[in-house]
């Protein structure tokens, strides 16, 4: 089996996600943009007469732009192209309001809700706490969002963890997000940093890559948190491994560095921040360059023992 060419197939086949393979890559790193999507399916249905500004809310609008020099790079990514209003695929797909389905009680798997009351489950409820529905969801529609949206999600990404995997001997994936300057109210109001990095308090990544990020950041006058804001979702918890070198970081960037949060348009900083994300991931594609030990891959490293063992 050769897991680099399924991920061809994957990226040539779906239209709800868009996987960019870069197999001759030299590091193990990709990134992930599960709420960048700007592609508004015909069956969303939400409540007529709802401010685009309110539907988009939820939605990292920009973020995989900022880092678009990852492909410059040749830094294999992917990318949720529906907005996360309509399926968030960084929850749990159990993660459901019963509330919000045609006879819950009927409904085929499991209903294990957590954030009811701000309305920010798989399929959200509330967008700056307006409700999004005048309706149900039925069976059928909930169930295809889940499966041509949030599994083809992580089959695709799960099959290019495993790829890195297997070629380097590790993964570092880093999954990009974005948020609001101020808490809710409801949070106290409060200040978030320029930049929040989540990694489930240590226990999703090597701590020297957080670190790494962390000081790339602040060496280019950002505010930066470790865990102060978001520690990570779903995405984190699924593939943040460091245990089997599978390792996880999301980065949160806060929205008025670079946009507009209320009529979502970019503002006169948004190049600037384009400049210093893409000299980030440059100087962190070098650090793992580093921290692999050169551009050397499971199988070079293999080859390399058995000529020594021979020599």
């Amino acid at each position: 089996m050769n897991p680099e060419a399924d991920v061809v197939d994957a990226a040539t086949t779906d239209q709800n996600v868009t996987v960019n393979w870069n197999a001759d890559s030299t590091v193990p790193l990709l990134l992930s943009f599960p709420h960048s999507g700007t592609r508004y399916p015909d069956d969303f249905g939400y409540a007529p007469g709802l401010a685009f500004n309110v539907i988009d809310y939820p939605s990292d609008r920009y973020v995989d732009e900022l880092f678009a020099h990852g492909d410059v790079l040749g830094l294999s990514s992917i990318r949720a192209n529906f907005p996360r209003a309509y399926i968030d695929v960084n929850r749990h797909q159990h993660d459901i309001d019963q509330t919000m389905l045609e006879e819950p009680e009927r409904w085929y798997g499991r209903l294990q809700p957590t954030a009811l009351l701000n309305g920010t489950t798989l399929f959200w409820s509330k967008a700056k706490e307006t409700a999004i529905y005048d309706r149900k969801l039925s069976h059928a529609e909930a169930k295809r969002r889940l499966a041509t949206c949030h599994v083809v999600y992580h089959q695709a990404l799960t099959t290019m963890v495993e790829a890195l995997r297997r070629r380097f001997g590790s993964s570092v994936v880093i999954d990009c997000h974005s948020m609001m300057q101020f808490d809710t109210k409801a949070q106290g109001g409060r200040a978030r940093p320029e930049v929040d990095i989540g990694t489930r308090h240590g226990e999703s990544c090597d701590p020297a890559l957080a670190q790494k990020l962390l000081e790339c950041f602040e060496r280019r006058g950002y505010d930066v948190g470790l865990n102060r804001r978001f520690a990570g979702g779903e995405i984190t918890l699924r593939y943040g491994w460091p245990e089997i070198n599978q390792h996880l970081i999301q980065i949160e960037l806060r929205r008025d560095l670079y946009m507009d949060e209320e009529t979502r348009l970019k503002n006169d900083r948004f190049e600037a921040v384009k400049q210093d994300c893409a000299d980030i991931l440059t100087e962190f594609k070098q650090f793992i360059e580093i921290q692999q030990g050169g551009h050397k891959t499971t199988q070079d490293r293999e080859h390399q023992e058995m000529e020594n063992s021979n020599g």
